[in-house]
């Protein structure tokens, strides 16, 4: 009950309904086939190779897209990294900078208690007098002041400079962390124009890669219609050599539509032109699929078929090609099934319900996966 989407490319244009009955003389149709049979071969062995040269540069294109995204990847990666570091950095100088701060903030507090402390023994004359009255009278009274001062002053003096010297360090870290830094800004700018470079290589890769695709589209559709029409003009072909000279030594007409069944079948099928595929449909101006098309119209001269077309070429009388007549249904295989079947209408063409999208129409007769002919 399913039609082949392998044919969906053949003449899709709706043609205008028109009578089975008008007849074409087989001279005309083996002229039409002998003029563009080889012209038709030319063009489908040119895109044939259009085609090809173009899937091998898409090949190629998707190859560098994906080497590209690797790239991007790693770079990115790399960015990542680069960022935090820098965050790193950028908190180890503001803590040293902290740091730094409030050393000189010590620094600076202990040298204005030694300059207060000068100015007081300065301005009083007698810097020892707070010192002896912690000390009982005693002979050794002058050598503790004395002691006691040397050890004051000392532990003064080392505090300042242990804070001079800290302040020293930091400032190196700060030098160094500084450098560090901008090193590490210059690196993560460097990373992240890499990135943004492929980023952008990668779009136009990727751009270039979709114009391709739509090409090769074009290309692959040209082709089938290409191929499409020298089958026809093959099947054509093949149908007027059948036939044998008359008499007179001209060619036999193709046979017009017979006034029996088939005639009422193709006038059933082509009443139903332009009403839509629907798949497992039966049902007139509402949707047909393809062996729905077929089973109705030809119930219309008191013939029942199954619903499916491989069931109806079981049960038809198997026709040659060179002898058919409008009415008879062509089968073709989707797999190892039969799964598409058509009505002859005339030298040709045929009538059908094609695919999901389409409308059911005439189309030229399509020869790749024909399988045979059955007559109801």
């Amino acid at each position: 009950m399913t039609c082949l989407e392998h044919y969906s490319k053949a003449r899709s244009g709706r043609r205008a309904r028109r009578s089975p009955r008008c007849s074409r003389l087989v001279s005309a149709v083996v002229a039409v086939a002998f003029i563009a049979g080889p012209a038709l071969a030319t063009t489908r062995s040119a895109s044939a190779d259009q085609v090809a040269s173009a899937q091998a540069q898409a090949a190629q294109i998707a190859a560098q897209i994906q080497a590209q995204g690797a790239q991007l990847a790693t770079l990115s990666e790399q960015y990542d990294q680069d960022q935090i570091r820098v965050q790193q950095l950028e908190q180890q100088v503001s803590q040293t900078q902290a740091q730094i701060a409030q050393t000189k903030t010590q620094v600076g507090s202990a040298r204005a208690d030694l300059q207060q402390l000068a100015i007081e023994n300065y301005t009083s004359g007698n810097t020892n007098d707070n010192l002896e009255q912690l000390f009982a009278p005693g002979g050794e009274r002058a050598a503790a002041v004395q002691e006691y001062q040397q050890v004051a002053s000392q532990s003064v003096s080392g505090a300042i400079d242990r804070l001079n010297q800290s302040e020293s360090v930091l400032s190196a870290q700060q030098s160094a962390l500084e450098t560090t830094r901008s090193q590490a800004r210059s690196t993560l700018a460097a990373a992240q124009s890499a990135k943004q470079g492929a980023q952008s290589e990668l779009a136009n890769q990727q751009a270039t890669l979709s114009k391709l695709k739509g090409h090769i589209a074009t290309l692959v559709a040209q082709r089938q219609a290409a191929q499409a029409a020298a089958e026809a003009a093959a099947f054509q072909a093949r149908v007027a050599a059948s036939h044998r000279f008359n008499d007179n030594g001209g060619l036999h007409p193709v046979p017009a539509v017979p006034g029996g069944g088939g005639a009422e079948a193709v006038a059933a099928a082509e009443s139903q032109i332009g009403v839509p595929y629907v798949w497992a449909g039966a049902s007139p101006g509402v949707g047909f699929d393809c062996s729905g098309l077929t089973m109705w119209a030809w119930s219309h001269a008191g013939v029942s078929l199954s619903h499916s077309a491989s069931d109806q070429f079981s049960e038809l009388t198997h026709v040659p090609l060179s002898d058919l007549q409008p009415g008879d249904l062509l089968f073709y295989r989707e797999g190892n099934t039969i799964g598409h079947v058509t009505m002859y209408v005339g030298p040709g063409e045929m009538v059908q319900a094609m695919e999901t999208g389409t409308n059911i129409q005439i189309t030229g007769i399509w020869t790749s996966g024909l399988v045979g002919a059955g007559r109801p």
